[in-house]
Order: C-alpha cells, then sequence, then structure tokens
C-alpha cells in the first residue's frame, strides 16, 4: 500500500487527489490530510437543503461534493480525514475499515467504539463519521476524526432553514458530535502523526510522492471539477424554494422551483407597488444558477424599483437566497 501525506488544506485539491487515485492508479492507497474551513456534501444530497447558504457565503465557505454517498460534514485544520482506496474491498465494511483508528483511539486512553452503519462513538459521541465509493474493482473508504475542530462554526454551517427549501434529495442524520480532545489531551498535530505511525506499524505500506505530471493533472481536476458550480451546486436533486420578507416597500414571497442548481420557475408575490409586472421580474430571473455571486450579477443590471417599488436591490436578493 502506498501512503500520501497531502500537504494541501485546499478542500478541491483534496477530493480532486481522491479521484485522481481511485480512477488512475492500479495500487492501493492511503492518504492522510486536512482541509481549511469547508463543507463536504454527500454525492447524493441537495447541497442547498444541507447548509446555511447565508452564513457559508459570509463567511466564505467552500462547499464542495465528494464521491462518495453519505451525509454532509463539516471540516477544518482540527479536523483530520483519511482514505484508503484498495483493490477488490468489501462495500459496507465500515468495522474492517476503521479498525486501525478506533484501536489508536483506545491506545491513547479513549474507548471508541462502531456505532450504525458508519460512525466511530466516544462516550456516546460521535467523532469520526465515514463513506465509501465503490469504482469497478476498486472502493474508496473515507472517514473524518474530529480533534479539534470549531463545533460552534459546524453548526452555524450546517444548520438550514428548512421551511424555505423542499428538497427531494438524502438529508444528513444529525447526531451529537464531539472533539476527541475533550476526552483526551491531544493536538491535531500529534493525533495525525501517531495515526501515521499505527498506519504503518501494520507493514506493507511505503511513502509515495506524486510526480509533478500526476500533481498537475489533481490540480487540473480540481479547476475542471470540484471548484465548479455544476457540480457542487448543480448536481443536487430538483428542490422547491420559498421566502417571505417584509421590507419597508412592502412584504415580498418568492416561490422557485429548482433543477440542476438552475431556477427553472418563479413566482413573486406580495403587498407591494410596482410600475411593471412583476412577471417581466421572473423571467429575467429564470436560467440563472440559485447562488449568490450569479444573482448578484443579474440583479446589479435590473432596476428592481420599476417591478417593486420602492424595494433596494439588496433587499430583494435577500429573499433569493
Amino acid at each position: 500500500m502506498l501512503f500520501i501525506s497531502s500537504n494541501s488544506n485546499d478542500p478541491y485539491i483534496n477530493l480532486a487527489l481522491e479521484e485522481y487515485l481511485i480512477y488512475n492508479k492500479e495500487d492501493e492507497v492511503c492518504v492522510l490530510w486536512q482541509n481549511s474551513p469547508a463543507i463536504i456534501v454527500g454525492k447524493n444530497q441537495n447541497t442547498m437543503a444541507e447548509i446555511d447558504y447565508e452564513y457559508v457565503t459570509e463567511n466564505k465557505i467552500p462547499v464542495v461534493r465528494r464521491l462518495s454517498g453519505g451525509g454532509t460534514v463539516f471540516h477544518d485544520l482540527g479536523n483530520l480525514n483519511f482514505t484508503y482506496i484498495v483493490n477488490k474491498g468489501e462495500f459496507g465494511d465500515y468495522v474492517g475499515f476503521t479498525k486501525t483508528l478506533r484501536d489508536y483511539i483506545n491506545s491513547l486512553g479513549a474507548h471508541a467504539e462502531m456505532s450504525g452503519r458508519n460512525d466511530v462513538l466516544v462516550e456516546g459521541r460521535k467523532i469520526s463519521g465515514n463513506a465509501q465509493y465503490l469504482w469497478k474493482n476498486r472502493l474508496l473508504h473515507h472517514g473524518t476524526v474530529l480533534i479539534n475542530a470549531d463545533l460552534s462554526s459546524l453548526a452555524a454551517a450546517l444548520r438550514p432553514d428548512e421551511s424555505k427549501i423542499q428538497s427531494k434529495g438524502i438529508k444528513s442524520i444529525k447526531s451529537r458530535v464531539a472533539n476527541l480532545s475533550e476526552f483526551i489531551q491531544i493536538s491535531t498535530g500529534d493525533f495525525r502523526s501517531g495515526f501515521e505511525r499505527a498506519i504503518k506499524a501494520e507493514g506493507g505500506v511505503q511513502d509515495y510522492t506524486l510526480s509533478h505530471d500526476e500533481w498537475n493533472k489533481v490540480l487540473q481536476l480540481a479547476d475542471e471539477k470540484y471548484r465548479t458550480y455544476e457540480w457542487c451546486f448543480g448536481y443536487s436533486p430538483r428542490y422547491s424554494f420559498h421566502k417571505k420578507e417584509r421590507f419597508a416597500a412592502g412584504g415580498v414571497e418568492i416561490f422557485m422551483d429548482i433543477k440542476d442548481g438552475i431556477i427553472e420557475d418563479i413566482k413573486i408575490f406580495g403587498d407591494f407597488f410596482t410600475q411593471k409586472g412583476v412577471d417581466g421580474l421572473a423571467d429575467i430571473l429564470k436560467g440563472t444558477p440559485h447562488e449568490y455571486e450569479s444573482l448578484s450579477k443579474i440583479i446589479s443590471n435590473v432596476e428592481i424599483d420599476a417591478y417593486i417599488s420602492g424595494l433596494k436591490k439588496e433587499e430583494f436578493l435577500s429573499c433569493m437566497i
């Protein structure tokens, strides 16, 4: 098994690295990696239904879709991620793939145990979530380990307003999470070093460094796929959006149907006054990606006051996210 320690904290690059390794290498691989603050969405999930979009946008937190299914997770530098890619592995074998992790945690003085299908708990609280992806005869298993993560940011970023979005996707199951550092005194760096030693102690593991050409391919994949709106948001299942706000100009209520991340239909209601029919405004917005930058760009070229008298562009934009 090849062992790779990723020096990148870029979530787009690290997820692209996983994809490159499963599709382009024949060797079995183990990777340890950490991301700067980011939200990682399961492949089959509706991104907008998993996050507090306004919080994420204001705090410039990247939102990235991964290859595997399962729920949405929050990453930061207090969280360690591990990936195994093996040939002819058994899909659904979460016990086997987390054994080294659990044994290592137990050696530190905390008792780690499996719960349900894919979680690792310490004293009844989740410190690790895991997911898998199968391609031909190659199985990718990856997991998180919360060590010193910012749990307040995790809670804020993953608190969607469920009254706004009716999703057709698979929702995350909320669990009581905890940092491992609540049970044992250890830094994220020390845990990473110790876990690496535990992996290598099993034998048959050799360090591997990607070539310059391989890294270029990973970076290209990150740019062409993982950084794109189409993959991270547009891949989402169809959903409906509803929001109602009151401003000095009057009440504004918006209903939207979103398909492939694009506004397919939109209706605007309210007790406001208007010079032009709001159906004209709705027509302008149809076909726009349902995300802040695209909507802001469209609205910047629209005289909102002509459609809803006295309403500011920023106010109208706030009704759409």
